[in-house]
């Protein structure tokens, strides 16, 4: 009943929803593409990934001569493929790929009969940290404990350049052993061999990466974007309620005071009637104006009469 409710209240604001989905859709685009000019680019989301593998061989090869020991060659494929991690290898494939040795994250095998001791970092663990999450160049050397075989994974923007770069790896290897062994004069027969096993194939990894993420993003946005709706429609609604509550208060109370006004003013009037009222049948009383001093009364002037004793006239 609620789902349905706010269905029926979104459905009455259908275009702030069409402006949602676009705004859900522009985030899902910008999520996996960035603006390069006046187009779009991927992200790097998704990468292309191609691998090969070399054996570590003999000049008469090992498989078709029983008369040689494959022991000594399996140790020395671990110790190679741990060996294609330096930065030195990593120069030449490089120069090898057309990419710098510093933009390749590369990691080898580890020998689980080795202890780990803890030093300080090398130049490959700090590529590894530098460049190793955000750089799309990758390479991973592994090998088979039972067989002289070097594996080579490789990763990078497209499939050309993933498949360039494991064959480079493997070139690179080969070539730095003749090397090697050309500088030392190591004799023919004693001399190892790389022999890289087919060409390297690939394609692209992940590619429904972008897609999970862009479906996510825009699901997401969207969502925000309706919940956003119906709170400001509620905010709206409850702020009208408020505003129509304080204006009837407000009414009210200027009425009360109105009334109130009105009512003090017939009281005074009434008591100015009242007065008036009774101001007519009182009496007036008039003040009695004092006698003059200076006039002399008869009863006076006989009593300034002196009586003068006989003989005296």
């Amino acid at each position: 009943m609620e789902l349905a409710l706010v269905l029926q209240e979104l459905l009455k604001r259908r275009r702030a929803l069409a402006a949602g989905a676009a705004i859900a859709l522009i985030a899902a685009v910008m999520s996996v593409y960035r603006v390069d000019g006046f187009g779009l680019a991927a992200r790097g989301l998704t990468h292309s990934s191609a691998s090969t593998e070399v054996f570590v061989d003999t000049p008469s090869s090992v498989l078709g001569n029983v008369n040689e020991a494959i022991e000594p060659l399996q140790a020395r494929a671990t110790t190679y493929a741990n060996f294609m991690a330096s930065p030195a290898m990593l120069a030449l494939i490089g120069q090898r790929a057309g990419i710098a040795g510093d933009r390749l994250y590369a990691a080898g095998p580890v020998d689980p009969l080795v202890p780990r001791v803890v030093e300080e970092p090398t130049a490959v663990v700090r590529n590894v940290q530098i460049t190793g999450e955000t750089d799309p160049y990758r390479l991973n050397f592994s090998n088979d404990p039972n067989l002289p075989t070097i594996g080579i994974a490789a990763q990078a923007p497209s499939t050309s350049q993933a498949v360039k770069l494991a064959d480079s790896a493997a070139w690179a290897l080969s070539h730095y052993v003749s090397q090697l062994q050309a500088r030392n004069n190591t004799p023919v027969n004693d001399r190892i061999v790389i022999r890289q096993l087919g060409s390297a194939t690939g394609g692209i990894s992940d590619a429904g990466v972008s897609k999970a993420l862009a479906t996510i993003v825009f699901v997401l946005v969207f969502a925000l974007w309706c919940v956003g709706m119906l709170l400001s429609a509620r905010f709206a609604e409850t702020w009208r309620v408020a505003a129509r509550a304080h204006g009837r208060e407000s009414g009210t109370a200027g009425e009360r005071q109105r009334k109130d006004g009105s009512s003090s003013r017939r009281r005074k009037s009434d008591e100015g009637a009242q007065q008036r009222q009774g101001d007519v049948g009182r009496p007036v009383a008039t003040e009695a104006k004092p006698a003059d001093s200076r006039a002399p009364s008869r009863n006076g002037r006989a009593k300034r009469r002196v009586h003068l004793p006989a003989g005296e006239s």
